[in-house]
């Protein structure tokens, strides 16, 4: 039995419709994520998770009880839930001690005091236990707010945009962490984000979201080599359609040459494809048969990502090492590796 399970749950405020039959189901244990742009609904199905809004249609159950459908909404406080927020919601008089024990009220001063303890070892804070929260890191602060909703031992763990306030390259690495933390306390987890690459560090199973409704709901490996549709490989990651025939034999023919290996959810009698080529399928190679030119580059470090434009006027994007340092304008050898193909009807 799933310790979550949304089934088509519709929420509209007014005769705007916000969620529309949505519907995913999350094991014991397992930490999911709503992945999308800002206005796509995401933030609104963890509040409806949350008994913050009710649902029109459908239903939301915990662990096999049903918490939310249409005409009944079970409150919050009895849906035993923790939420770490966009904005920590430390309070600013109390220690770090005493956040993370807030919600322990109807236990014993000793017991209390061990669960406090035993949650600041879990997220690396014991020796911050005395500090306040405007002496502590935004990360630190991250970590005490997960501490003080996972003392409680909620069945499940909602967070809202919970990186949003760090800098970008802090956000991936805490996002790892956090991951390790739930995963050492066992506590099953939803959250929503806009960024992939928290999604992608973080869950074990991602929905991507437009318009209300969830596209896929799939592990970040497929959904990055497995997209069921156009948005969701469009949205997730990067890359570039290019322009491909079959033949008769079932040949994929590009202006770059031959392909295999084609994955497509439509007509499989098509003979007119977009086929989407990601950055780590075009590789620089003096020796290769095709040319492009050095449109534009972006430095990452151990990495350039290359834009380039081939004859035909198509745009390519290309990852490599960034020993391979190439001026713009400069002509340079390619080839494609492409070990996932993702390939629509035109």
């Amino acid at each position: 039995m799933a310790l979550l399970e949304i089934d088509q749950l519709n929420v509209r405020y007014g005769d705007h419709v916000v969620v529309s039959d949505l519907a995913l189901q999350l094991e014991s244990g397992e930490i999911g994520c709503l992945l999308g742009a800002s206005g796509c609904g995401k933030t609104t199905v963890l509040r409806a998770v949350a008994g913050f809004e009710p649902a029109q249609h459908g239903t939301i159950s915990l662990a096999g009880r049903v918490v939310s459908e249409a005409g009944r909404i079970v409150p919050p406080e009895q849906r035993h839930i923790g939420m770490v927020f966009q904005d920590y919601a430390l309070f600013p008089h109390l220690d770090v001690a005493a956040n993370v024990g807030f919600g322990l009220s109807t236990m014993t001063k000793a017991g209390r005091a061990a669960r406090v303890a035993e949650m600041l070892a879990l997220v690396g804070l014991g020796p911050m236990a005395q500090r306040f929260p405007h002496e502590l890191s935004g990360g630190q602060q991250q970590r005490a707010a997960l501490a003080r909703a996972l003392a409680p031992e909620p069945k499940l763990l909602l967070l809202d945009e919970p990186f949003s306030n760090l800098d970008a390259e802090l956000r991936e690495k805490l996002a790892q962490d956090v991951r390790a933390i739930l995963k050492t306390a066992g506590t099953t987890a939803l959250l929503v984000t806009h960024d992939q690459h928290e999604a992608f560090a973080m869950a074990d199973r991602v929905g991507v979201m437009q318009s209300g409704q969830i596209r896929q709901w799939s592990t970040p490996y497929d959904l990055y080599h497995r997209p069921v549709d156009r948005f969701v490989a469009s949205f997730v990651g990067e890359g570039e359609w290019l322009r491909a025939e079959v033949d008769t034999a079932g040949v994929v023919l590009t202006e770059l040459g031959t392909l295999s290996g084609i994955r497509c959810t439509e007509d499989p009698e098509m003979r007119q494809l977009d086929v989407l080529i990601r950055p780590d399928d075009v590789v620089l190679d003096e020796a290769g048969q095709q040319t492009a030119r050095v449109l534009a580059k972006a430095f990452r470090g151990a990495e350039f990502l290359y834009t380039l434009i081939l004859p035909s006027g198509q745009q390519l994007l290309s990852l490599v090492a960034s020993h391979h340092n190439h001026q713009i304008g400069e002509e340079v050898g390619i080839r494609l590796e492409v070990d996932h193909l993702i390939a629509f009807s035109r």
